[in-house]
Parts: structure tokens; C-alpha cells; sequence
């Protein structure tokens, strides 16, 4: 089937701008097991709180004439828009965040409930995904290169911060982003050929170490991310877990809470989407597995050679 790509959007007035400590596992921390490990916060707690949001449905892969048509017309072909119902999708989860936060603040859950930053990655779906969450909290979109997808082209692949301005006024063409993402040698994108990130390995440590910068950047904040279905790395990053079990779906949120210096904890599950009326199976939840990791044969992935696998983020 085919799905028409609409988009609409109103110009927006560019505003001003981690659980209690995890044993070694190979399993992800169940969200609800993880809620009651760790005593409530009150207001004299600092809480940090991170909602991280995977984009939603994607034309390319519910259109498969778009990919050809693209490359004939010398676009890039990873960076597709979103579909029809990736836009209702994106929707509904702006609403889902505003009951949410909504309910954090009546119940006096942290010092701090208003969203001080929203952090895009680079790419026109993710962008797309968290404009309605832009106009709804009236907060622009920080392009954040530590979010970008895997097998990251450097450099000028994408569009700047000031020419996705031109299309998308809710993006914050000032901010600079906390994290650069650096091509690794002899590696290309599979897709485009563009000098890229190794994936799985150096994808992997670049959440680890976007993760220690939203620690030292954002402490005590509500921050909102959309990034990936990859970026599930990040998640185990800051849980300090294992990625076995770990699955991002479309517009799934995960949200993550640490209470003052304390171990970060599991509030919510991205591994599913109930907050949206509709799923297609052409953006399905996904997972990394062994093989993401294994350089056979001079493949596509990377990361065995570096020690870098599933369990990369469990403390020894």
C-alpha cells in the first residue's frame, strides 16, 4: 500500500533558550521492578529526568518507490520524512508528553517539571517527529550531533541547524551541540558511501560518552531527546545495563529518572507505543543483537575488535 505524505506545520517564535546502583547483568532492568527499587523523590531532591523518543513511522519504508525516485533526483537517501502516520504519531506522543509532565508537576514529583531543553538528532524524520512536542511545551529544538543515527556521515551530508531554520522555524539555529561526531577511518555508509561512524562499536561509545555530558550538562533538568531506534544505547548508558533486551518502537519514550547523585532508574519502557492509535510493521521495534558487533569477513558491522558488545555498559 501507499501512504500520502502530508506535513503541516505553523511557524513557531524561537524561544530563549540518572536507579539505584544495577549488579552485573545481562538482562534489562524491568521499568516497573526498577520504579519500586528507589524511595520517591521530594522537593528538596534534585531529580534529573531524561524522556528519550524514537521517531516515528517512516515514508521510505512504508513507500518503497521513494529510495530510487530519491537517489535519481540526488537526495539522500537516509534521511527520508516521515510518513502520514509517522505525522499522527508524532501528535499523539506530544500529547503523551504534555499528560505526563502535566501529572509529574500535580503530584509534586521533582524540584523541576518544565522541559528545559529539546534535543534533535540531525535528521529530517527526528525533526519532524518533535515539532508538535516544540509547539506544545513553546520550546525550540536544539540539532544535538551526539543524537545523529547510526552510521553518522560528518561534516556537510546533512543540512546545517541554519538551513533546517529555513523550513522548520522551531529549530534554535544558535545552539551549539555537545557532542561532534567523527567519521572513522576507512569506513563508509553502507547506503550512501559517505565517510561514516563504525557501527555498531564507535556508535555504542559515543552514547556512552553523550551520557556523561547530559549528566555534567543537564543535572536537576527535564530534558526531552529524539533520536533512533540505536539510541537504546544511550538508555543502557546511564542504567548501566546490558542492550540484550533492550527494544526501541516508533515514537516509543523511554523516561529515565536520577534522584540527586543516585543511580538513574527506569520510569517508563520505549519498547512499546500505547500513547499512539495506530502501528504499522514497516517501523518495528528493534534491538541490537551479537551480530551488530561481529566483523566478519570484512562486513558492515564493528565493535568486537574494541571489546565493545552487548554488555559493553555493565560494570565489571
Amino acid at each position: 500500500f501507499h501512504l500520502t505524505f502530508t506535513a503541516f506545520m505553523l511557524p513557531i517564535p524561537v524561544s530563549q533558550e540518572l536507579f539505584r546502583a544495577f549488579p552485573k547483568q545481562t538482562m534489562a532492568p524491568n521499568d516497573a521492578t526498577a520504579a519500586d527499587a528507589s524511595p520517591p523523590s521530594t522537593h528538596e531532591d534534585v531529580v534529573s529526568r531524561v524522556f528519550l523518543i524514537r521517531h516515528g513511522d517512516r515514508f521510505d519504508y512504508a513507500n518503497d518507490h521513494w529510495a530510487p525516485a530519491a537517489k535519481r533526483f540526488g537526495c539522500l537517501t537516509t534521511d527520508p520524512p516521515l510518513s502520514a502516520l509517522g505525522h499522527r504519531q508524532a501528535k499523539e506522543t506530544a500529547d503523551y508528553l504534555a499528560e505526563t509532565i502535566s501529572k509529574n508537576s500535580d503530584s509534586g514529583i521533582g524540584s523541576n517539571t518544565n522541559i528545559s531543553k529539546i534535543m534533535v538528532s540531525p535528521y529530517l524524520r527526528v525533526i519532524q517527529t518533535a515539532c508538535p512536542t516544540s509547539d506544545a511545551f513553546d520550546v525550540p529544538l536544539s540539532i544535538e550531533g551526539g543524537l545523529s543515527e547510526a552510521h553518522a556521515t560528518p561534516g556537510d551530508v546533512l543540512p546545517s541547524p541554519e538551513e533546517r531554520f529555513a523550513y522548520f522555524p522551531h529549530v534554535d539555529p544558535t545552539y551549539q551541540s555537545l557532542h561532534r561526531v567523527e567519521p572513522t577511518p576507512g569506513f563508509t555508509c553502507p547506503k550512501t558511501g559517505h565517510d561514516c561512524e563504525a557501527f555498531a562499536g564507535h556508535y555504542t561509545k559515543r552514547m556512552g560518552e553523550f551520557a556523561k555530558k547530559i549528566e555534567e550538562h543537564h543535572r536537576g533538568e527535564v530534558i526531552v531527546c529524539f533520536s533512533h531506534a540505536a539510541s537504546v544505547a544511550l538508555v543502557a548508558a546511564l542504567l548501566k545495563c546490558s542492550m540484550r533486551e533492550l527494544k526501541f518502537a516508533a515514537c516509543g519514550v523511554y523516561e529515565l529518572e536520577q534522584i540527586n547523585d543516585g543511580p538513574w532508574r527506569m520510569v517508563n519502557n520505549g519498547d512499546s507505543n500505547p500513547h499512539v492509535s495506530e502501528t504499522s510493521p514497516t517501523t518495528y521495534p528493534w534491538g541490537f543483537s551479537e551480530k551488530h558487533f561481529q566483523e566478519v569477513d570484512g562486513g558492515r558491522y564493528f565493535g568486537e575488535s574494541e571489546g565493545v558488545g552487548l554488555d559493553y555498559f555493565v560494570p565489571s
